[in-house]
């Protein structure tokens, strides 16, 4: 599907991303995200696992490479 350019707003208590309608209905389908933040760049992907974020990514482990943060993806859109 393509989406024409169109803003995102944020409400101004900064907590609410408020998305195109195209967007949002893209995001019906599913609850749970991955969100990755990358320099100025956001990826925002449907996440079909019922894997917590927690269980994939700890603070305690290495942060991941660009490798394996693309598997984790791929293995939440399942």
């Amino acid at each position: 599907m393509t989406i024409a350019s169109q803003y995102a707003v944020l409400s101004k208590d900064k907590k609410t991303l408020v998305l195109p309608d195209d967007v949002q209905n893209w995001l019906r389908d599913v609850d749970r995200f991955v969100v990755v933040i990358e320099n100025d760049g956001l990826i925002f992907k449907k996440a079909h696992s019922r894997r917590t974020l927690e269980e994939m990514v700890t603070k305690e482990k290495a942060p991941l490479s660009d490798e394996k943060l693309n598997e984790l993806v791929h293995e939440s859109r399942k």
